[in-house]
């Protein structure tokens, strides 16, 4: 038995932490972002064993993967097979750029196809959810990708208590690696961080609301980074110089930059500061 699903990624530009309580429905965070054209391709392979047993590999090398891990135990339950799940990430982790959520959700949509299981869309999306919170690797990731798009995260958590509304627009967007990942965990940690983020991200969110614009993300996204110190001086130097032809700001939560406006010099430009992705906006979750 053998299926294949691809989630795009995803980057938030401003967010407010909503991790409290005990429904993991309710859980989540509000804030605007991207989905975008590169995420996760997953392949789960499937066959009976005497015992349970789950090998992933991201990038072609074997991994502990515990997000996907997560995701595939939850729907095997107790059921005795082997199970082989080969994710390709085409954007690197830590990031900012949803890839956890991405190898979550593709692996939850190619497992339920393996294994014949019919679980509802809205079921996978949840356990997938579940898998980021209890794994502290993301709030809202997973609910943005499992929809595509540009978008405002208005409450946070799972449809019906979730809702976002959708940013019209489509664009290149280019994407800037400027050095080593920043861990989720311990932003989420940080008790401090944690007030900042929601001080400043609750602002931005009212705003963002009034005014749903793709320009208006990148400003308040940009606001955001500054006020919360999240972003580095290299990283300020960056979105500085990415604000000569176009947009741009820091992809949260990662050492990274996403920008948009004139693609050939964004990318010209923001390949003095480190690896960069070109994509688009938008990206949908597929059965290949």
């Amino acid at each position: 038995m053998r299926a294949c699903a691809f989630s795009p990624g995803h980057v938030t530009g401003f967010f407010v932490i909503k991790d409290r309580g005990s429904d993991v429905r309710k859980k989540g965070s509000l804030g605007a972002g991207i989905c975008l054209s590169k995420g996760a391709f997953t392949t789960v392979s499937i066959r009976k064993s005497s015992q349970q047993k789950i090998d992933v590999f991201l990038n072609n090398k074997k991994s502990a993967a515990d997000v996907s891990r997560f995701v595939a135990k939850k729907i095997l339950g107790e059921k005795k097979y082997h199970v082989v799940i080969k994710s390709i990430l085409q954007l690197p982790v830590s990031q900012g750029f949803g890839m956890s959520g991405a190898g979550a959700l593709s692996t939850g949509i190619a497992m339920n196809n393996a294994l014949k299981s019919n679980l509802p869309f809205s079921k996978i999306v949840e356990i997938a959810h579940e898998s980021e919170i209890f794994n502290k690797t993301g709030l809202g990731d997973v609910v943005a990708e499992s929809v595509g798009g540009a978008e405002i995260r208005v409450k946070e958590g799972l449809p019906p208590y979730g809702m976002l509304r959708k940013i019209k627009g489509n664009h290149d967007v280019v994407l800037c690696v400027l050095g080593k990942g920043m861990k989720t965990k311990t932003v989420l940690s940080n008790p401090e961080q944690r007030r900042k983020i929601n001080r400043y991200g609750s602002v931005c969110v009212k705003k963002m609301i009034e005014k749903p614009t793709i320009e208006n993300l990148f400003n308040l996204s940009h606001d955001f980074a500054l006020k919360t110190g999240l972003a580095n001086k290299r990283i300020i130097k960056a979105i500085e110089e990415a604000k000569k032809y176009g947009m741009g700001s820091q992809a949260m939560l990662g050492n990274s930059v996403f920008a948009v406006g004139d693609t050939k010099k964004l990318v010209k430009t923001l390949k003095n500061f480190g690896k960069v992705y070109v994509c688009r906006t938008g990206g949908k979750v597929t059965v290949l």
